[in-house]
């Protein structure tokens, strides 16, 4: 067996040795090598025709020399790293010998620069034409190896995409916006496949053979036989590889891609245990109530609706009167006219006047800071109508559970802080009645740390910030 046998072959298995696996994947890094030094040698050709430039020309026959031989080593590389098996024939095919055509161009590029020779017909100008197209196509065929044929169009207009043969974009899916909407596999499965594996197991570049496009391609299997075994998580290889630490050589995904979340894992073991279903209703399969919260948190149906909703511009004589009663008034988003109204920063008295005022303004305002305002019990009646408020700061006010009371109906209420305040164990009747709360500063308040503590054992998911009074 001669060294270039035993460079090929592992001697264990029928593909390539771990070496020439190892001397193939340097092929991304030094792809990029010829693209630029090629570009900047063509540019240089260019540019050197004007009187200014043309000192550069004569250095540009070395700028070919590294070009053409750095284009040696991505072809060679290149050419170990196809042996692995993994992509699709066609593509890997006209991709190899692209390759191929742009180190011989380049060499051609270097040896008419270096010797000076005078090409007929405007010769030189096509070659190098010939090297930018060579050099373009390539990239392009390397890239629907590593991220699929669609992969450069994918995003296109569709007068590109028909132009290039493609159909015209798929309309996406709507967004799901209540769990009975929720598709198992379209809503659930798929768009986690196809972050997560679809840019190694598609139709160009099919690792382990295997494609995770559709269901239909995933029920099929790769190289091993099935992947996923319905109602079977011990013998799907797929739930397997998703679960092994990520220092084990069957990890999934590889090469230093983001793995799955816990959530995306337990949905997917869900799916399994569930026969894995190709469509129907999630709330249709008996989900647990474990399963649900994860998978509401997934699709983001944990998050405050409220943001998705249009208001309309807020009346400007309001916003005026609410000036002068000391407010300041910033608008949060471009697209929409929900506002901050901050009255923390006011020298002026608060009265019952400028929060009925406020209250023209309930649909718009989100955010309210009354923070050393003055504000009393009786007053947080006037806030306790602004129901689409999700940022609440009450803090340093003399205010009590009695005052809280008025706060029961703040249904979108995510973050309240109650610092340097008088209230208690009035929060232990005021918290369940606000399900999107998830932040409540209670530091240097009247709260004691046993109110804390069964707040914190009743609502695990509420961060409470708490240092008790001493």
């Amino acid at each position: 067996m001669n060294l270039f046998d035993v460079l090929l072959n592992s001697g264990v298995t029928e593909g390539p040795s771990d070496f020439l696996i190892f001397l193939g994947r340097i092929h991304p890094l030094v792809v990029h090598l010829p693209i630029g030094f090629l570009l900047l040698a063509a540019l240089i050709e260019l540019v050197a025709k004007k009187p200014k430039f043309r000192p550069l020309k004569t250095y540009t026959h070395y700028v070919w020399a590294l070009g053409s031989l750095s284009a040696f080593f991505a072809v060679l590389f290149g050419y170990f790293l196809s042996l692995s098996g993994d992509y699709n024939e066609d593509t890997l095919f006209w991709h190899k010998w692209m390759g191929v055509a742009v180190f011989l161009f380049s060499l051609v590029c270097y040896l008419v620069s270096k010797k000076q020779w005078k090409l007929p017909f405007y010769g030189k100008s096509i070659l190098i034409s010939l090297v930018v197209f060579t050099i373009f196509y390539t990239g392009h065929l390397g890239g629907n190896l590593t991220h699929g044929s669609t992969y450069l169009l994918e995003h296109a207009p569709n007068v590109v995409r028909n132009l290039a043969g493609m159909p015209d974009k798929a309309i996406p899916r709507e967004k799901v916006t209540v769990l009975d909407s929720a598709d198992v596999y379209l809503d659930l499965i798929s768009p986690i496949l196809d972050r997560r594996c679809v840019s190694c197991h598609n139709d160009d570049k099919k690792k382990g053979d295997l494609d995770l496009t559709s269901y239909a391609n995933l029920a099929l299997g790769g190289e091993n036989g099935e992947v996923v075994v319905p109602g079977d998580l011990n013998t799907s290889d797929i739930y397997r590889r998703i679960t092994l630490p990520e220092t084990h050589d069957d990890f999934m995904p590889t090469e230093g891609k983001p793995p799955l979340s816990d959530d995306e894992v337990a949905i997917i073991g869900w799916w399994i245990e569930k026969n894995v279903p190709p469509a129907g209703y999630f709330v249709e399969m008996g989900p647990d109530d474990k399963i649900k919260i994860i998978v509401e948190k997934y699709l983001g149906l944990d998050k405050n609706n409220l943001l998705n909703q249009k208001v309309e511009a807020p009346n400007k004589a309001i916003v005026d009167s609410l000036v002068n009663h000391g407010f300041i008034l910033n608008p949060l988003m471009m697209d929409n006219h929900f506002m901050d109204a901050n009255f923390s920063l006011s020298e002026q008295e608060l009265n019952d006047q400028a929060l009925t005022t406020l209250l023209v303004l309930k649909d718009q305002i989100i955010w309210l800071n009354m923070s050393n305002s003055g504000i009393k019990n009786a007053q947080l009646e006037h806030i306790g109508q602004l129901e689409n408020l999700i940022k609440l700061n009450l803090s340093t006010n003399v205010i009590s559970d009695e005052g809280l009371m008025h706060l029961s109906q703040l249904q979108n209420l995510e973050s309240i802080n109650l610092y340097k305040t008088d209230v208690s164990e009035g929060l232990l009747t005021l918290v369940p009645k606000l399900p999107n709360l998830k932040r409540l500063y209670l530091a240097e308040s009247k709260v004691d740390s046993i109110t804390v503590a069964q707040l914190r054992r009743e609502h695990q998911n509420l961060q409470i910030v708490f240092e008790e009074k001493r």
